[in-house]
């Protein structure tokens, strides 16, 4: 059981109870079954409305399987609601160091981002069109970063847990001297596509990795300039390689 179910089983039934007190205390409401035929039938209303709440609501959250629901860009504003959705997936196991990865560099893109916009005040004023070039390179890498990290969530909802984890098991169980030809007969298609999810993953992780990378080195070079203008920005190593990083991807599917 998650801590999620668990949280959800808490609030339903701690709600059940307190609505029931509420509802028959004599210092509340005050219904019972002792008084008017309307005070009677309330009663009864609530308790079997309380006893239909309590199993179907335990139920469901017990037992029934959630819908697959992706995210898209217009449901992941901010920094925060990329790191919770990443959270809600650690419980998961599967990609937990691939989690661990993609949170800590939103936190590093935030400091590279601030640092850069601290840079670029000293250098050029918002007016000038060096400033805008550098600004428009710097959103389009943020872009191509947050979509990787949507699209790292997405490929990670859709990865059937129960499944990879029997399938994990039987291998691990497996006697020795069949191990070979269980995995390769009955399982090495079905382990084939579960390690090309996790290679996709971990394959954006890297990715981002790379942004991260050719934002220091764009520091890097802002820092030593002390005079640049638009036709030298674009000579500038760091945007060649962002640029080239940014027109690549679109070989890089969903």
């Amino acid at each position: 059981m998650s801590k999620k179910q668990i949280i959800k089983l808490l609030c339903l039934n701690l709600g059940i109870a307190l609505l029931n007190v509420i509802l028959f205390s004599a210092g509340f409401v005050g219904l019972n079954f002792s008084g008017d035929a309307l005070t009677t039938a309330l009663g009864v209303t609530v308790i079997v409305m309380s006893i239909v709440t309590f199993f179907y609501g335990n139920y469901t959250i017990l037992f029934k399987q959630p819908s697959i629901q992706l995210f898209k860009n217009a449901e992941l504003v901010d920094d925060k609601d990329y790191i919770g959705a990443l959270e809600e997936r650690r419980e998961k196991k599967v990609f937990d160091e691939e989690i661990s990865n993609a949170i800590d560099q939103v936190y590093r893109l935030q400091d590279k981002d601030k640092a850069l916009d601290s840079i670029l005040a000293q250098y050029f004023s918002p007016q000038e069109m060096t400033y805008t070039k550098f600004q428009t390179v710097i959103d389009s890498v943020q872009a191509l970063f947050y979509n990787n990290l949507k699209k790292m969530i997405n490929r990670m909802i859709i990865f059937d847990y129960k499944d990879y984890t029997k399938l994990i098991n039987k291998l691990k169980n497996a006697p020795a001297s069949d191990g070979i030809t269980f995995a390769s007969k009955s399982t090495g298609a079905q382990l084939k596509i579960y390690n090309e999810h996790i290679d996709y993953v971990k394959g954006l992780v890297e990715m981002n990795e790379s942004i991260l990378v050719k934002l220091d080195s764009l520091l890097l070079e802002i820092s030593k300039l002390d005079d640049i203008d638009e036709a030298g920005l674009e000579e500038l190593t760091a945007i060649q390689e962002i640029n080239d990083l940014i027109s690549q991807t679109k070989y890089y599917k969903n």
